[in-house]
């Protein structure tokens, strides 16, 4: 079987890997070097705790107060197009604690199994960089600090094995927070990575297994009479017998060239690097109010965080830049955001109304499947995503683990 994969993301690139590894003759098709945008410039975190979709209860009131704020947490751009209302009304309509529920549970369900997928990549040959210190969640209201830890039942139905600490242990556990920390949540169990190691990796495996690597941006997409269907643009025309569309922010302008709409939107997130590394900790660290994320690395620290829907845009803001660079200094007892540090980038992250991914099978085809909507859990879902979408296409497949995330809730 040949299968054209349109994207060269974690998640296209994982997919391709387990197409190739199971005998399919794979191609991958992309206008973009492995990795670029929101696959690499991310906070490296493997985190089924982080689970919890975008939209959710209080939610609504919290962005309408966020606007005002061009550094905010999160920012949407104003725009009247139809999707974008679109887009905005179906987050609307998941800002509820049922739809948190149901959301959460699936995703963390789809997230079960990742870090042995991570260790059977490494032991495939794989060479990444790679941690296994936890997630430490640190609060300074001690409003948020409570609600939080009342939230704890949740985590603990998933498996995740969550520790509320007093902010006296949390300095224990990381003693470069700062006292105004009043208390953390600790996940022992989740990991970090550095992205762009992972995304050369599989680059690599792929291209060893003998996958075809197509150059260029896909301009049409049709299907064939044969029951195939044909790639064009800037390279030779593909055909295969299977398309997968893992384009990640861009998965709906591919889509639609089959006339199918997706409500996928851009999330944009900023990352910075910071050498050598300005804090000595193990786990990494979310600031729970600032909604940063602070990732030790091997030589560095990295820093990233910020939400902002708008266009296909991948241009850095000054003013949210900065707010990522300074919220550490609440947190931390040192921290300099002007230290040496390296040239910031901005990712997409693809974003769906309902807050979690999109994968499976594209009505009315038989032969066209959908990976995207990952959101900012692209390196904790991808592999899982990828193996279960094999499945799907190579046995003809309908786990259960995807029902969730099924693009038919789109009408696709």
């Amino acid at each position: 079987m040949r299968i054209a994969v349109v994207g060269s993301g974690l998640v296209g690139l994982a997919t391709a890997y387990e197409l190739s590894r199971r005998g399919a003759e794979v191609v991958v098709v992309s206008d973009r070097d492995p990795g670029a945008g929101a696959s690499s410039n991310n906070a490296g975190w493997v985190v089924p705790a982080e689970s919890g979709p975008v939209p959710g209860p209080g939610v609504v009131l919290q962005t309408l107060r966020w606007m005002a704020k061009p550094d905010s947490p999160v920012y949407v751009r104003p725009s009247l197009s139809p999707s974008s209302i679109r887009f905005l009304t179906g987050m609307l309509r998941a800002c509820n604690a049922a739809a948190y529920d149901r959301s959460f549970t699936a995703t963390a369900a789809l997230a079960r199994g990742t870090m042995d997928a991570l260790d059977a990549w490494a032991a495939d040959g794989m060479t990444f960089e790679m941690h296994a210190r936890g997630e430490l969640r640190a609060y300074i209201d001690q409003a948020e600090y409570r609600r939080a830890a009342a939230d704890l039942p949740r985590y603990e139905r998933a498996g995740l094995a969550p520790e509320a600490l007093t902010g006296d242990e949390a300095r224990a556990a990381v003693p470069v927070l700062s006292d105004a920390v009043t208390g953390a949540i600790r996940f022992p169990g989740e990991r970090h990575v550095r992205p762009q190691g992972v995304v050369n990796a599989l680059a690599g495996r792929v291209a060893a297994l003998g996958a075809i690597q197509v150059r260029g941006r896909v301009t049409g997409a049709w299907a064939l009479p044969s029951g195939g269907v044909e790639l064009r643009g800037g390279f030779e025309p593909v055909r295969a017998d299977v398309l997968v569309i893992a384009a990640g922010a861009w998965s709906a302008q591919v889509a639609r060239l089959l006339g199918i709409r997706l409500p996928v939107r851009p999330g944009k997130g900023y990352s910075v690097d910071y050498t050598p590394a300005q804090l000595d900790m193990g786990p990494v660290v979310m600031l729970s109010e600032a909604h940063v994320a602070v990732t030790p690395l091997d030589g560095g620290t990295r820093v990233a965080g910020t939400m902002e829907f708008g266009r296909l845009d991948e241009t850095v803001s000054p003013v949210r830049l900065r707010a990522v660079q300074q919220a550490p200094g609440r947190y931390f007892r040192t921290w300099d955001p002007d230290a040496p540090h390296s040239a910031p980038s901005a990712g997409l992250r693809p974003m769906m109304p309902d807050g979690i991914a999109c994968i499976g099978r594209l009505r009315p085809y038989r032969n066209v499947f959908v990976a995207t909507g990952h959101a900012m859990l692209g390196l904790t879902l991808a592999p899982r995503t990828a193996a279960l979408l094999a499945s799907a296409i190579l046995d003809d497949a309908d786990p259960d683990e995807l029902r969730p995330f099924s693009p038919a809730r789109f009408g696709a």
